[in-house]
């Protein structure tokens, strides 16, 4: 499903001395199948703009179209708009309540009038999509598992519902480096198996450079700056303005160019760094 969001503004206590404009004339499209990372400090608007996407808050002006349906619409359907439409909030896992894993993934489904047959399909794709074997965790209860697992049961729940649209917001918030490593690699194997849109809001731009196919980079309620990893990284200077930074490999790879060793300044991931550190050192002996 593709995303087309138009002169979108959000003010939030308008009228009041606090007034505050969350988000000011944006205006963007996400195509169908994409990957997109949206980044920026606290109070940006990033989750103020993630809950217009399907219709948690209204604009008080503009338009967000959900493959050419207004949501803003009197003649939307907005419970099918939501099924459409995952949005998985930061700590999913604080949501949790079913006895089993299969039962709390099963949960959502359930509701919509499916058979059992039905139900179970999808619970067992949802937990092969996160890397959750049915053999082995449906029966087991959710709160005896490590919390990197919590939260995978907690995405499928919503992957269960079949949305077209992914949505997450700060998912691996809070987790140790093994659970971290485990969402992002769940992320990534996701949107490669599936024809499903992701967007994905996250501070940590090492995740951001080797996941999302596009970035938008939110500040002060506007958009910032746009467009591929590379591009968006590549102006470091503009980042520091408003207080972000690159990836840590891009700022190693800075700091060989200042040293006057010839390095590739488009390397953003971890990988890539330590291959461009052999051939630097290759090239020396």
């Amino acid at each position: 499903m593709s995303i087309n969001i138009e002169n979108l503004t959000h003010v939030y206590n308008r009228g009041l001395s606090y007034e505050t404009v969350a988000l000011n004339n944006v205006s963007f499209t996400i195509n169908d199948g994409e990957f997109v990372g949206i980044i920026g400090h606290t109070g940006s608007g990033k989750s103020t703009l993630i809950q217009h996407l399907n219709g948690i808050l209204k604009p008080d002006s503009g338009r967000v179209v959900i493959n050419g349906i207004d949501l803003g619409s009197k003649e939307t359907n907005m419970a099918e708009m939501r099924r459409k439409v995952g949005l998985v909030f930061q700590y999913p896992e604080y949501q949790l309540f079913e006895d089993t894993v299969a039962g709390d993934i099963a949960f959502g489904p359930g509701n919509l009038g499916l058979s059992p047959e039905e139900t179970e399909e999808r619970v067992r794709n949802a937990m092969r999509l996160v890397s959750l074997p049915y053999e082995s965790y449906a029966e087991r209860s959710p709160f005896d598992l490590s919390g990197g697992q919590k939260r995978r049961v907690a995405i499928a729940g919503v992957i269960a519902m079949n949305p077209e649209i992914l949505i997450l917001d700060e998912p691996t918030a809070g987790l140790d480096p093994r659970a971290h490593r485990e969402i992002v690699n769940m992320l990534t194997n996701l949107h490669k198996n599936s024809n499903i849109t992701i967007i994905l809001v996250s501070h940590n731009m090492e995740d951001m450079a080797e996941i999302a196919d596009r970035l938008i980079v939110m500040h002060k309620g506007e958009i910032f700056a746009q467009g591929a990893p590379e591009e968006v990284y590549y102006e470091r200077n503009r980042l520091l303005e408003i207080g972000l930074d690159v990836p840590q490999p891009m700022m190693f790879m800075s700091m060989l160019e200042k040293r006057g060793i010839d390095s590739h300044r488009s390397i953003l991931t971890i990988d890539e760094a330590a291959d461009e550190a052999e051939r630097i050192l290759r090239g020396k002996i």
